[in-house]
Formats: structure tokens, sequence, C-alpha cells
């Protein structure tokens, strides 16, 4: 039994090592976290098992989009312009976040597509 997990931990390791989850995955969220890289790794070889991992590393890319979208949405106070006060509508408050979110996922620094949502915003909000 021994032996199957240490096999189990190297095959895990493998996958963890490789250059997309080490850019994409072990090195943002460890830095996010403030842990450790090697920390980040044993807790994601104990919690995940290998079909877990395997599937993992294109459902943390497919979110992106809509976490990007879910800190807009707190950075800009929609939930209180939109969700709140009512003086947005949801379909505009989606089409801003969309919008800003789709320009940080092609390369825009947050803090400036945020800077420049906001002014969008106010904008919108003075029409």
């Amino acid at each position: 039994m021994k032996a199957d997990e240490s096999l189990m931990e190297l095959l895990k390791r493998r996958i963890l090592n490789s250059y997309r989850w080490q850019e994409d995955i072990i090195k943002p969220f460890s830095k996010e976290m403030g842990i450790s890289q090697e920390t980040l790794e044993k807790i994601l070889i104990k919690r995940l098992d290998m079909s877990s991992l395997e599937a993992l590393h294109p459902r943390l890319e497919s979110s992106k989009f809509r976490c990007i979208r879910d800190k807009i949405h707190a950075d800009l106070q929609i939930c209180w312009l939109s969700d709140v006060m009512n003086i947005i509508s949801p379909k505009d408050a989606d089409a801003i976040k969309n919008k800003i979110a789709k320009e940080v996922i092609e390369g825009k620094n947050y803090e400036d597509a945020i800077k420049d949502g906001k002014k969008e915003l106010i904008e919108y909000l003075m029409r």
C-alpha cells in the first residue's frame, strides 16, 4: 500500500510541476494566499485525486473570466448600484463587467481597467 501511495504522489507531482500548472496555478495562487509554492503543492496532493488534478487546469482557465467579473462587481460597487439601489439595470451592469473583464483577459492591467471602468460607470449614471 505504501508503494502505491508513493507512486500516486509522484504522478501528482509530475502534473503539478508542469510549466502550465506552475505558471497558471501554483505561482499565482501561492502568492495570493501568502504561502510557499511547496505548501500549496502539498495541499493539492493531499486534497485532490488524479482525475481532479487532470481536470482542474482547464476548469480554472474557463473560470478566470467569471472570477474577474465577480471582482469587478465588488470593486465598482455594482452590488450597491444594481442589486440594492437599482439605479443600473442588471443587463447594463453585466455589459460593463463583461467589457472590463474582456480587457483584463486580453492583457490590460486590472487597476487601469477598473479606473477606466469607474469613469464609464459615472458617465452611465450621469446620463
